[in-house]
């Protein structure tokens, strides 16, 4: 069950640490140069915003996924693990 747990735990990181980036390539979508992660990012002109924003939110969007899908895995983990024991 170690890995089970283990397993949900990155699972949620992952989940949530994914919807962030997305939201942070979306808020530099919006924004461009005048982003509140301008100061922090090399974005000095719109297409550097532009393209810091679409590899925000495609690593988002793979890292959302992944941590959906391990969570799934992790469920399917427990239920298996819970019926094997009954």
């Amino acid at each position: 069950m170690f890995f089970t747990t283990a397993g949900r735990v990155v699972a949620w990181i992952g989940t949530v640490l994914g919807f962030l980036v997305m939201l942070t390539g979306y808020e530099i979508d919006i924004n461009g140069t005048a982003s509140i992660f301008a100061d922090v990012l090399p974005i000095a002109t719109p297409q550097k915003a532009a393209a810091q924003s679409d590899v925000f939110r495609n690593q988002g969007a793979v890292v959302l996924f992944c941590g959906l899908v391990l969570g799934i895995l992790t469920e399917i983990s427990q239920s298996v693990s819970g019926r094997g024991e009954g």
